[in-house]
């Protein structure tokens, strides 16, 4: 299911689901438990990502945002968080074993160990929030059937409490439940995503969640002289709408793959907004599709950025999405974790010889707005766990106008890793 609505672009939350087990011979309950004070943990504080690192973790990203333009189709307003998406499957790659791991670590990580990734996902949760300029609420949670046949391993909860400071709940997986999920992903990305669940599926057992909120307003202000209403913004099958642009100046852009693009920062200079004009004649699919080949590129092309007078035109706009990813990620290789006879979750659950457990959904839903302030942006990442019971240059002037499809991303200046990627077909 996906929806999309033309609007003004907010900056991402992310969070993250997974349908699992409940522990040991507990007594059933009828509410959610709060279970984390229970859940024994040592404090990490993870080290920072290496030069092949961020290279593994765009080359990943572009490679699922491809995977996702090319089901969704050349005309669609699509935006994902790679960020969201990381720290949902950081915790779950905890719980695989195996070739399921290793699939895992391939897809999602770009080759990075599950280990390395708990460090860099933890330094990188703390960066964020520490920063004082721009607005980052980062959080991660375990929901757990509450069922004395359903045993999760106490030593996973210990890692997805110390690296990833997750909140642990106990429930009865009814619809209550779901309310509970939805009212604490609604909390954590500010409202800007009310809920990811209507119903929890009768085979769930666990959820895995992650959610991201960001909010940062530009670095430098943009002027009421410098915003121009009803402007002409030609959409992907040539019809045109009228929107509001900005006219803002920059001293450095970026050549990628036949592009010009742009960074424009938000406050204290560690995160910024990217702006890639479509070459005529290219549409953003095709472009994502070329850059997907070596996402590093992106990266290298951000760290090597040429000094220019720029002259930068883009839209206010806003847009939300959902798009269920678990096609998306059996079609790049991470097959097994999908298969309830192969799926390998035995370093989260006990042994069952009756049955086994497996990824039945990866529910992802965004949400962004830009507008003169800057932007704020939200997205949610769910991975449903099921059981099975059956089985087992200067002075030069550049000019960089989104007046026509463009793509676009959040990035971390430090790295220049995306941790928002999308692209805007039409502001009908």
């Amino acid at each position: 299911m996906r929806r999309i609505r033309k609007g003004i672009i907010a900056i991402c939350m992310a969070a993250t689901m997974l349908l699992s087990g409940a522990t040991t011979g507990v007594t059933a309950v009828s509410k959610t438990v709060n279970q984390t004070k229970s859940v024994k943990a040592t404090k990490k504080t993870g080290r920072a990502m290496k030069d092949s690192e961020k290279k593994s973790i765009a080359k990943a990203s572009f490679k699922l945002f491809n995977q996702v333009l090319s089901t969704e189709g050349k005309d669609k307003n699509v935006m994902i968080s790679p960020a969201s998406i990381l720290y949902a499957f950081g915790m779950a790659e905890n719980g695989a074993k195996g070739k399921t791991k290793s699939q895992l670590e391939d897809v999602v990580n770009g080759g990075i160990k599950t280990n390395d990734l708990n460090e860099i996902l933890c330094a990188m949760k703390k960066r964020m929030e520490e920063d004082d300029k721009v607005s980052w609420n980062v959080a991660n949670s375990i929901w757990y059937k509450d069922s004395k046949d359903i045993k999760v391993k106490s030593s996973f909860l210990k890692k997805a409490k110390s690296y990833f400071s997750a909140e642990i709940f106990k429930a009865p997986f009814d619809d209550k439940t779901a309310g509970d999920i939805n009212s604490w992903v609604n909390k954590n990305t500010k409202k800007m995503i009310p809920k990811i669940v209507d119903k929890l599926d009768a085979s769930a057992v666990m959820y895995l969640i992650n959610a991201v909120a960001f909010e940062g307003k530009w670095a430098k202000k943009i002027e009421d002289s410098s915003v121009s209403k009803d402007q002409t913004f030609t959409n992907s099958d040539k019809s045109e709408s009228k929107v509001t642009m900005f006219r803002v100046g920059e001293s450095s852009y970026f050549e990628l793959n036949g592009a010009n693009g742009f960074k424009k920062q938000y406050e204290g200079g560690k995160y910024s907004f990217v702006g890639i004009e479509m070459p005529e004649g290219v549409t953003p699919a095709a472009y994502i599709k070329k850059l997907s080949k070596d996402g590093s590129a992106f990266t290298k092309a951000l760290d090597d950025m040429n000094d220019a007078t720029v002259s930068i035109r883009f839209p206010e706009f806003k847009s939300d999405y959902d798009i269920e990813l678990s096609s998306a990620f059996k079609k790049l290789g991470a097959k097994n974790a999908f298969s309830p006879k192969k799926a390998n979750l035995y370093n989260l659950f006990e042994k069952d010889v009756n049955a086994n457990y497996y990824f039945n959904r990866v529910l992802h839903k965004t949400h962004i707005e830009v507008d003169q302030k800057g932007t704020k942006a939200a997205a949610v990442t769910a991975i449903e766990v099921n059981k099975c019971t059956s089985v087992r240059q200067e002075g030069k002037v550049i000019y960089i106008n989104l007046d026509h499809p463009f793509v676009y991303a959040i990035v971390d200046n430090e790295t220049n890793t995306p941790l928002f990627l999308g692209c805007v077909n039409s502001m009908k």
